[in-house]
């Protein structure tokens, strides 16, 4: 080795290295001119150890890689490698793929590995990484600063929850009529806000620190993949450091000695019922507006038993937290409305084995009711091969509705009332279809008072309805049981059906003058057009759903009539409504013909800007 600066380094660096203590009998000294390098022999009790470079990728959120170096065995296992590296962009499936950090070579048919262990080998190089899902980069890259808890409580502290009283107010402004049901759920919403602010704060804290624990920092990815000497290459120490830190709950002997409980209030679940048309969902749509917490509405119809074809019962939990728009803990704290839950009724008789979409349907639904862990399937993915969200559903309100056809013949057989009609046949069998089938045999067919004394004897048997009627309908025991609130809604009579039509935001009246507006027209109807109206849809017995339908027959011709002619009012009157003459137009004086067609061609112009002026 000559004598330059190059070589006096290069003494200085040995000298170094054997105060070290290296583990190999030789340095390999990179020249800066030329690629060839020159090799500086030692004496054999210097141990000199080479240096290799490990590159650690972190899966970030727009798919870069973060380098960092860090030393490293024989097989070191690099981690994150960036799950969607290249592609288009999209989050579709055919325009990303997984790539090797190390060598860069698409790694294909690996996404169901991927999903149940996360450990990959590249099949060129034979690298080892660990793939990231999106929850766990999610976790990893979004912290929140406050938990859902804290924000519970922050928001009650600006902003109180609404009284009962606020509540009830604005649901009058939309549905007429049902005064009990209305109260009766104004203060369950109330009390839901309520039991919230008392109940999640205390579990509440210590699930989001058990969360921030468990999600993976760089430092614990490391730990993963085997590189930091305080970790093993399975992650068990993070496991285990995790449970460590975890806040301890009082247990066993602790509690037989703590003097001090705390209150946990417990939810009342409800159950609506009543006939058809009486309001019960158009309840749950207008209140779904005015709460601050997630609110799903989901049908019952859908639902089968785990493993068969339809919805399963998860499915309910999936619309709350998509409601929530994928935060675990405000559903948590949200309402369910379960509708048309007479729908999963058992029928005896019919399948001898098991009833898929009955009685199957309510077991499912019972530990749900009363509280548990689902497992609910990600966004965009299934069951089977998607990773779950764990949601506790100990704090979400259910509120369950249904007609429960024929259910009123069910309680005047128990208080062996005799009801309209020539009496109750002695044979009369259990279950949702035997009691419909028995409400048809004895439905009157008779003129308006025979129809509006039936309507108030169903009402009146209705207010004595008992769990024990339920369960002969078709309901479980134990699922009557989970549903202590019983809400009975009334049918509605003619001075109802009246102010339906005219009164509520969104009545049926005031839609069609403002779609006659639209094409320069006015609709007047008459109040004794109105009376005979509700009189044809109590006739029809589907409750205020029959109003639409004769309001759609009777404007037909005016609707077909009216568009781009010189109809300027049309009025309804009681002959109108009972077909014994047509509707009555008012047409605009005559114009000569130069004006008409300049008309015609204004009308098309501005019409978009009758339309608004229509809506206002």
């Amino acid at each position: 080795m000559s004598c330059c600066t190059c070589t006096a380094a290069a003494r200085v660096l040995l000298h170094t290295a054997q105060k070290a203590g290296f583990s190999s009998t030789r340095v390999q000294l990179f020249a800066l001119s030329r690629p060839a390098s020159r090799e500086v022999h030692l004496p054999p009790h210097v141990r000199v150890r080479s240096f290799s470079e490990t590159v650690v990728c972190f899966a970030a959120k727009d798919g870069t890689p973060k380098d960092s170096s860090s030393d490293g065995g024989k097989k070191s296992m690099t981690d994150g490698g960036g799950k969607r590296l290249s592609g288009s962009g999209g989050s579709g499936k055919g325009g990303s793929q997984l790539r090797c950090p190390k060598c860069g070579d698409p790694c294909t048919h690996v996404e169901t590995f991927v999903s149940s262990t996360r450990f990959v080998k590249c099949e060129k190089c034979h690298h080892f990484f660990v793939v990231l899902s999106e929850t766990d980069s999610k976790k990893g890259l979004n912290k929140e600063t406050e938990s859902a808890a804290e924000a519970v409580k922050l928001a009650f502290a600006q902003k109180p929850p609404p009284p009962p009283k606020k509540i009830y107010a604005y649901l009058d402004k939309y549905v007429v009529g049902q005064s009990y049901a209305k109260k009766v759920l104004a203060v369950a919403v109330y009390n839901h806000y309520k039991r919230i602010y008392n109940n999640i704060p205390a579990g509440g804290r210590q699930q989001v620190e058990v969360e921030k624990q468990n999600s993976l920092t760089p430092r614990e990815l490391l730990q993963i993949a085997g590189i930091s000497p305080h970790g093993n290459a399975l992650g068990a120490s993070v496991q285990q450091q995790a449970t460590q830190q975890s806040p301890q709950e009082k247990r066993g002997g602790e509690v037989l000695d703590s003097a001090h409980a705390d209150i946990k209030l417990e939810k009342s679940n409800i159950v609506l019922l009543g006939p058809t048309g009486s309001g019960k969902t158009l309840l749950a749509q207008t209140l779904a507006k005015c709460l601050d917490v997630p609110f799903a509405i989901c049908d019952c119809t859908t639902l089968t038993q785990a493993g068969y074809v339809g919805e399963d019962i998860e499915s309910v939990i999936a619309k709350l937290l998509q409601d929530a728009n994928y935060s675990v803990e405000k559903a948590q704290q949200g309402i369910v409305f379960l509708d048309e839950v007479d729908k999963i009724g058992s029928v005896p008789g019919i399948h001898q084995l098991r009833d898929v979409g009955g009685e199957g349907v309510q077991q499912g639904l019972l530990k749900l009711l009363e509280g548990t862990i689902v497992n609910v399937p990600e966004k965009n993915s299934r069951k089977l091969r998607g990773e779950t969200v764990q949601v506790d559903t100990t704090n979400i309100l259910f509120v369950a509705s249904g007609a429960f056809n024929g259910l009123d013949r069910i309680i005047s057989r128990r208080k062996n009332e005799k009801y309209l009609g020539f009496g109750t046949p002695s044979n009369l069998g259990k279950g949702r279809r035997a009691a419909a089938a028995a409400d048809l045999a004895n439905t009157t067919g008779g003129g308006e008072v025979d129809a509006v004394a039936e309507m108030e004897e169903k009402d009146r048997l209705l207010r004595h309805v008992e769990a024990r009627d339920l369960i002969e309908f078709g309901m479980i025991p134990e699922f009557v049981g989970r549903l202590p609130v019983v809400v009975p809604l009334h049918s509605l009579d003619e001075d109802t059906l009246v102010r339906i039509l005219t009164e509520p935001r969104n009545a049926v009246v005031p839609q069609y003058q403002a779609l006659f507006s639209m094409d320069k027209c006015d609709l007047n109807v008459t109040p004794d057009a109105l009376r005979a109206i509700a009189r044809l849809a109590l006739e029809r017995k589907t409750g205020a759903r029959g109003l639409r339908s004769i309001m759609e027959k009777l404007l037909l011709e005016p609707m077909f009539e009216v568009p781009h002619s010189d109809i300027i009012a049309v009025e309804l009157n009681k002959e109108v409504v009972q077909g014994k003459i047509e509707p009555l137009y008012i047409r605009a004086p005559a114009k000569e013909a130069a004006e008409e067609e300049y008309d015609s061609g204004v009308e098309e112009e501005n019409w978009p800007r009758q339309a608004d002026a229509a809506k206002n």
